[in-house]
């Protein structure tokens, strides 16, 4: 591709540029809903991303990024400001971009930092973000540092967020370009007055290493963590994130249906993987969630098997674990099935016990049940399972056997949260119990290994995961998204058939 040329030099130095308007300290003091220019009077070039009048294919007026409005960015803010104490001051930041190896290309398809997304609806690098709560919530100001103006970074990489934009689009307060000790200064001033503590993301640090110096002088005790924080407002989920999330996991079922129709007797992995990547897109994903597994055969004994590169054959399972991202939320399914159509008799064996500890655990799945605990009920089942299929020895729960091998055939957790990232808000134990606007995953699974002692020669070789979409609705019920996607092994086959027809 072509080589960017060195950017000019400017003239004069920058100098901080901040959104003023008629009655500006009046209105500084107004929290969340001061002085906003509507949405509608700024376009793509100076907003920097998608907007309703750029593209109303992908949004509705007053949204900000599809499917999610101004007022609910709003109001994640707002329960940000109540989550945190008062005079207190949270610093976060947008994901840093990733380039080609050994270029200064930008790796396609930017993918913001959750955190930050989550809070301002930026979709952009190069923006730092601060919260500051006063004694009352009235009081609270929200701040964004913004790139400079640059006719050069324009040509090479497009427009993006002004100050202007920052104030009348995306709802701050007050927006300063980062120039010089601009955004050090503003920050340091915050912090200086921020009794009540700094909650920080350490990513705000790339922007400018002094800001460190600052925290260890102006701050009046250590900086705490930022991303606990926000991870427990994440973690419950809005009707409207409920529903993106539905609709990424529909997305990519269209997708699993396209490679179950093409994972045929000597198709490559590859090409599985490419055409579900293809009609997930086609279904309004802008990318996979993570790299997709596509491993047919002993190639499913590697939970995360990368290779993609073999031709599937006739007489073995192909387990596809893969999810997308539409409008930034994501899905994350998994299901094995026989490349023939028809599962061998010892490939069903693995899959029924597979199955019955999925079933469980989906039938256990409410509110008030942890993660960890959908975990015990997983491994309890499969070590029913294990002993059935005759693995390990000796053959009894409590034993040497069987309870002390599970994680050898068993190796991850049930499951995991799921939202704006596939392991979505870590900092969330899986202890905790499941409420009202959770999304989480099921996915038990066994893998034997090949040439194992303990495993009976016709199952080695053999890897079966079973992986739902699930989340608590605002009613407190279970629904199982992915539901479209068959499990049951005759389902499976049927399904196969008509896919194939």
């Amino acid at each position: 591709g072509a080589r960017a040329a060195p950017p000019p030099r400017s003239s004069r130095s920058m100098t901080l540029r901040r959104v003023c308007f008629a009655s500006w300290s009046t209105a500084a003091t107004r929290g969340f809903t001061a002085w906003r220019i509507p949405l509608q009077q700024f376009s793509s070039v100076n907003v920097g991303q998608p907007s309703f009048e750029t593209h109303p294919h992908l949004m509705q007026q007053g949204e900000l990024t599809p499917g999610f409005s101004a007022a609910e960015y709003a109001h994640r803010r707002a329960r940000l400001v109540d989550t945190l104490p008062p005079n207190s001051v949270a610093l976060f930041a947008a994901a840093a971009p990733v380039h080609l190896p050994n270029t200064i290309i930008p790796y396609p398809a930017y993918r913001q930092d959750a955190d930050f997304a989550y809070l301002t609806g930026v979709t952009q690098p190069g923006v730092v973000g601060m919260v500051q709560v006063g004694k009352t919530r009235g009081e609270s100001k929200y701040t964004l540092f913004v790139p400079p103006k640059s006719k050069h970074s324009d040509v090479w990489n497009g427009p993006r967020i002004s100050v202007e934009a920052a104030v009348g689009h995306f709802a701050s307060d007050e927006a300063h370009e980062i120039v010089g000790d601009n955004m050090a200064n503003v920050i340091t001033s915050a912090v200086a007055s921020a009794r009540g503590g700094v909650f920080l993301d350490e990513g705000v640090l790339r922007f400018d290493d002094s800001i460190r110096a600052t925290l260890g002088t102006a701050a009046k005790r250590p900086p705490q963590a930022f991303r606990p924080v926000v991870h427990q407002l994440r973690w419950v989920k809005s009707s409207a994130e409920l529903l993106a999330i539905r609709k990424s996991v529909n997305a990519d079922i269209e997708g699993f249906k396209e490679a179950m129709r093409w994972s045929i007797d000597g198709t490559d992995e590859h090409e599985v993987g490419a055409r579900h990547e293809f009609v997930t897109k086609r279904n309004g994903a802008q990318r996979l969630a993570y790299p997709s597994v596509v491993a047919s055969g002993p190639g499913a004994l590697v939970v995360h098997y990368a290779a993609m590169d073999k031709l599937m054959r006739d007489g073995e399972l192909l387990l596809m674990d893969a999810g997308c991202e539409r409008n930034g939320y994501v899905s994350d399914i998994t299901r094995t099935w026989p490349v023939s159509g028809a599962f061998t008799t010892a490939q069903a064996d693995v899959y029924e016990a597979v199955l019955d500890a999925h079933a469980a655990c989906v039938a256990a799945a409410r509110v008030g049940v942890s993660l960890h605990e959908l975990h015990q009920i997983s491994v309890s089942v499969l070590q029913d399972g294990l002993r059935n299929l005759g693995v390990g020895s000796p053959l009894s729960k409590g034993g040497n056997g069987v309870t002390q091998n599970i994680q050898k055939f068993y190796p991850h957790s049930v499951g995991h949260w799921l939202g704006m990232d596939t392991h979505d808000t870590p900092t969330v134990s899986t202890q905790t119990p499941l409420t009202a606007g959770n999304a989480f995953t099921i996915e038990p699974g066994l893998y034997f290994p090949l040439d194992a002692a303990d495993v009976p020669h016709s199952l080695q070789g053999i890897g079966v995961r079973i992986e739902d979409n699930l989340a608590v609705n605002h009613r407190g019920a279970v629904e199982v998204l992915s539901e479209a996607l068959p499990v049951h092994r005759r389902e499976v086959e049927q399904f196969l058939r008509e896919l194939r027809s």
